[in-house]
């Protein structure tokens, strides 16, 4: 009787013991998460103001390569004639918090689901948000 209380609590431990060993989830990395997707200006603010997104700014795709490049792709609404694809160079700070993109510095927050990039120009406050497409 004691051999087979002790297999049925065995069974049952090893039971709870492998249902809950899941397989640990990998969180992505800042820089993981920002070259995994390309990106689209969902809004943006100036001093705390809403801007207004122009169609021509909508389409508009943002994406980052690992190497530290990017591309900038202009949709097919454009806000200028001469306006072009373009590429540059990015970088992001050990801490995640700095995103440097041609030189210029900005506050950064990166999740799944969006950037927010916070910059000074002059003394006014810009913030970005940028979605995956």
């Amino acid at each position: 009787m004691k051999s087979i209380k002790f297999l049925v609590l065995f069974v049952f431990a090893l039971t709870i013991t492998i249902s809950s060993c899941k397989k640990d989830e990998s969180t992505k990395s800042s820089k993981e998460i920002l070259t995994s997707k390309s990106w689209k200006v969902s809004s943006s603010k100036i001093d705390g103001v809403a801007g207004v997104i122009e169609d021509c700014q909508k389409d508009d795709i943002l994406t980052f390569a690992a190497s530290g490049t990017y591309t900038y792709n202009v949709g097919a609404i454009t806000c200028n004639a001469d306006e072009t694809t373009y590429n540059g160079t990015w970088s992001l700070s050990a801490d995640s918090k700095t995103l440097t993109v041609d030189g210029e510095t900005a506050s950064v927050v990166i999740t799944e689901n969006q950037i927010k990039v916070t910059l000074t120009i002059d003394t006014s406050i810009m913030e970005m948000t940028y979605i995956p497409v």
